[in-house]
């Protein structure tokens, strides 16, 4: 029986060639995928939007924030980290960790203590400017497994410890009711609505939580006003500026190419 020549071939088991838009095609979308995956899992580009964090990061910088690292290890002191605000799951904050879980905390005359110890060298730090919370604390950070409860007499105590609760009024939404310090820094601890005149527990705590504050110091919504960061809440570790602009300034001096893939690390010892 006869065959049509390009029949037989195609029945001997060769390949017909990919048309050139198919080939196109196939490569963007393994690239977009590839580009997907990296952002949800290993990197992802941020732009910083205010002052909080000058001079380590300017208005303007564009950075990269290593996604993958906090999978293996915890977040450490000084680590400038990218995490969902603790009230409003649509944005991104960008602080330094100071305290870890289990850590105490305070600020007394602008001086940060960490269990009693001052951070003598900040080297971070930019300016001296007062923001109503150069006194504050001191408050003790959950961690995970640590055992909490509100007692009788109406205190809070953490692992048996009464613990100190900061006083005062926040608002840590921007356009919410004010609420207290309990609310702030421990209500997450229990169930929503939960006050010290309920007693509860002894309860597990599920998660690790982090003190972050802006170098920025006098420019900075941190945790002062807002409160701690749960760990689940962590995107990953900034450590890279690949672009800086500077638009309040004419357009041949827009771009800061001193800034350009500066590594944002701890200087040496």
């Amino acid at each position: 029986m006869n065959m049509v020549p390009g029949l037989r071939r195609n029945l001997g088991g060769q390949k017909r060639e990919k048309s050139a838009f198919r080939e196109y095609a196939e490569s963007i979308v393994i690239a977009v995928l590839l580009a997907l995956i990296l952002r949800q899992f290993v990197v992802q580009a941020f732009k910083i939007p205010s002052g909080s964090m000058e001079d380590t990061l300017l208005i303007g910088d564009h950075i990269l924030v290593n996604k993958f690292l906090y999978h293996f290890t915890d977040p450490k002191q000084f680590d400038v980290i990218v995490f969902r605000y603790p009230w409003d799951e649509e944005r991104d904050f960008i602080k330094r960790v100071i305290a870890l879980p289990g850590d105490r905390v305070e600020v007394r005359n602008r001086q940060v203590y960490v269990n009693s110890q001052a951070l003598a060298d900040e080297w971070y730090l930019h300016g001296t400017a007062s923001m109503g919370h150069d006194n504050f604390g001191p408050i003790t950070v959950p961690r995970e497994g640590d055992t909490v409860e509100i007692r009788e007499d109406g205190n809070l105590y953490l692992n048996d410890e009464r613990v100190l609760i900061p006083s005062g009024t926040f608002f840590p939404r921007d356009h919410g009711q004010a609420m207290d310090g309990f609310q702030v820094f421990y209500g997450h601890l229990f169930p929503p609505g939960t006050t010290l005149r309920q007693p509860i527990g002894p309860t597990t705590v599920e998660h690790d939580y982090y003190f972050t504050l802006g170098d920025n110091r006098g420019n900075s919504r941190d945790s002062r006003f807002w409160g701690l960061v749960r760990s689940t809440r962590i995107k990953g570790k900034a450590f890279f500026i690949y672009w800086s602009w500077n638009r309040s300034t004419s357009f041949p001096d827009y771009i800061r190419w001193d800034r350009l893939g500066k590594l944002l690390q701890p200087p040496l010892l």
